[in-house]
């Protein structure tokens, strides 16, 4: 008795994993190792440094990422844990202790096990794995903004610099400009108002340039934050503010945002997910099979004894109805997040769209007629300066005028440049704010007991 009892409850443990459902084997939900980020041997503070050293730092001691990672994580764990069997029960167990001054009726062992049937384990795992692929997607989304984000404060710091070398050109103009009043006021030939209107010119020049210098310290800082570097900073920003490239036409821009960005793929990935959920709170209901053996021996009768148990919940009353119709809300409600979504990024688009194409026409206008006009005007002074046909005062405003120009194309070149990052960047930004969860947002969660 005691031999068949014995293989009976192993016979049962092992049906553990074969009874009713297969769980999703574990070597598909083995975690990554955590990524270790090394912030030494970094090209900052000496020698030159390029957009694509400060993405590859950036990429490498960003904070935000370990938290992406960590979200991926969690839920790769969650999704493991889902999908594990429960555990058996074991025990010791007495009966009519003392009875005719035995020790007892009968004493022995029990153990049982839960079944989990209509495959609840398996969808479980896959609902935490659907997660787990959200998670990545925003890992994904996550990068890409830091990427954004260091490009276009790369940018800004290479404007403001080339903005520096500028105005510097302004105020030794303008000095040069004070200089040349001063001995026309000596000369008679100028009042002395017209060298006090030339000095606030200087000062202003000068302040000009202070915010200019403050604007690329601002920019440099930023930039290091986002790189996650905060107290190194480069000695020289090796780029260019012009690019080779032509506009995007506003077609294949939408299309393209429509098609990859990682906010749209979450969203069709939480439809998924959602679907998913409905078939895991549809399977509930099913009810899990428990199995029970007891084996031990009757001290009345002195002989080996045994038992046997099975039981299962009845479906009656509760059929999950109530958390079914909550996952189908849900269902509903990231059909219409998607659609939203969509609609929300091409208001975005077109109003990014809007500066970048106005960016352009700009840099065009003014590379093509306006500098090109402009510098042929000081050459043609130059010369007539040079033959006593035109004063230098005239000379000197019309270098103000192409300083002034040449100032206003790097503001023009900068927002192309930075409508361009945002454009091929899948609009998006924040490459220092917290990335969301999973199911961050209006998601209802589904559960067969609702807290």
């Amino acid at each position: 008795m005691r031999r068949y009892t014995s293989a009976l409850m192993v016979a049962m443990l092992a049906a553990g994993t074969s009874v009713a459902q297969q769980p999703i084997n574990d070597f598909a939900m083995q975690m990554v190792p955590a990524v270790v980020f090394d912030a030494t041997n970094m090209p900052v503070g000496t020698g030159a440094v390029s957009l694509a050293d400060l993405e590859s730092m950036a990429l490498s001691n960003n904070p935000t990422l370990r938290q992406a990672q960590a979200q991926v994580d969690a839920a790769r764990g969650a999704a493991l844990q889902a999908g594990l069997s429960p555990n058996p029960h074991a025990g010791y167990v007495a009966e009519q202790i003392g009875v005719n001054g035995t020790a007892g009726e009968l004493h022995g062992g029990f153990i049982s096990q839960e079944f989990v049937r209509g495959d609840k384990l398996g969808l479980s795992r896959q609902k935490y794995c659907q997660r787990a692929q959200i998670a990545e997607t925003n890992l994904s989304a996550q990068q890409q903004r830091i990427l954004n984000d260091v490009a276009m404060r790369f940018f800004q710091a290479l404007a403001a610099q080339r903005l520096i070398e500028l105005h510097q050109q302004t105020v030794d103009t303008a000095k040069d400009n004070v200089l040349t009043h001063e001995e026309m006021l000596n000369m008679g030939q100028l009042g002395e108002a017209e060298v006090l209107q030339a000095r606030v010119e200087l000062r202003r020049e000068t302040v000009t340039l202070q915010q200019a210098n403050n604007d690329r310290d601002q920019a440099l800082r930023e930039l290091m934050s986002f790189v996650g570097l905060p107290s190194a900073q480069p000695a020289t920003l090796v780029g260019t503010l012009e690019t080779e490239q032509t506009p995007i036409d506003w077609e294949v821009a939408l299309s393209q945002l429509l098609a990859s960005s990682p906010q749209v793929v979450a969203a069709q990935q939480k439809i998924r997910h959602d679907e998913i959920v409905i078939r895991r709170e549809q399977a509930e209901p099913i009810p899990n099979l428990t199995l029970g053996v007891t084996t031990g021996y009757n001290a009345e009768t002195q002989q080996a004894v045994a038992g046997f148990s099975a039981g299962l919940p009845i479906p009656v009353f509760n059929r999950n109805q109530g958390t079914v119709r909550q996952a189908r809300a849900d269902l509903s409600r990231s059909h219409a997040e998607l659609e939203r979504l969509q609609l929300e990024l091409r208001n975005a688009l077109s109003k990014q769209y809007r500066d970048y194409i106005s960016a352009w026409q700009h840099v065009q206008e003014y590379e093509q007629t306006m500098l090109p006009m402009s510098r042929k005007a000081v050459t043609i002074l130059e010369q007539s300066y040079k033959d006593r046909r035109a004063p230098w005062t005239s000379v000197l405003a019309a270098k103000r005028n192409l300083l002034n120009l040449e100032s206003e194309q790097i503001d023009n070149l900068l927002a192309f440049q930075l409508a361009d990052i945002s454009i091929r960047g899948n609009l998006l930004m924040g490459g220092l704010t917290e990335p969301d969860a999973p199911m961050a947002g209006g998601h209802i969660d589904a559960n067969n007991q609702p807290r």
